[in-house]
């Protein structure tokens, strides 16, 4: 049975979802154990995020056929980069923060992390989501300079 693993491949796509209005995390009327409401995550894949999982199914295993496989299983499961909860935008009414990061609706909150990517593509954000902090940072550094927080 160990012999088979000499000879094994795997592929894996990595996409990216686009952002959908229908994709929300809200407040619900639920309380947790201390009162405050328990948040809600609303969440499906659209169809244009079906469509290129399924393309990209159909092109591994075309890809895996043509190497010669004698057994292919298709496997669908996914790993994630959340993002998008708290967007960053030049308008109130279509994202949470502006572009410093800084809330539109609450004095001086500000948010630095990977909720405020309208959408993250396929790679790991870890290093543009240290570099949002950063900035955001000197920014409140420099606005606290000069006493305008």
């Amino acid at each position: 049975e160990m012999e088979k693993y000499n000879h094994q491949v795997g592929l894996k796509m990595v996409g990216e979802m686009l952002p959908d209005e229908r994709n929300r995390v809200t407040l619900d009327e639920e309380r947790d154990r201390f009162g405050l409401r328990i948040a809600r995550v609303t969440y499906s894949w659209g169809d244009n995020d079906k469509a290129l999982i399924r393309h990209a199914l159909d092109q591994m295993h075309s890809s895996l056929e043509a190497a010669g496989a004698n057994e292919i299983f298709r496997q669908e499961n996914d790993t994630n980069h959340l993002a998008g909860t708290a967007r960053m935008g030049f308008d109130a009414k279509t994202s949470v923060v502006d572009a410093d990061c800084r809330s539109w609706d609450i004095p001086n909150l500000w948010v630095c992390d990977g909720s405020v990517f309208p959408t993250t593509g396929g790679v790991n954000p870890s290093l543009t989501i240290t570099s949002i902090a950063l900035r955001t940072a000197d920014r409140i550094k420099a606005l606290a300079a000069r006493g305008e927080l």
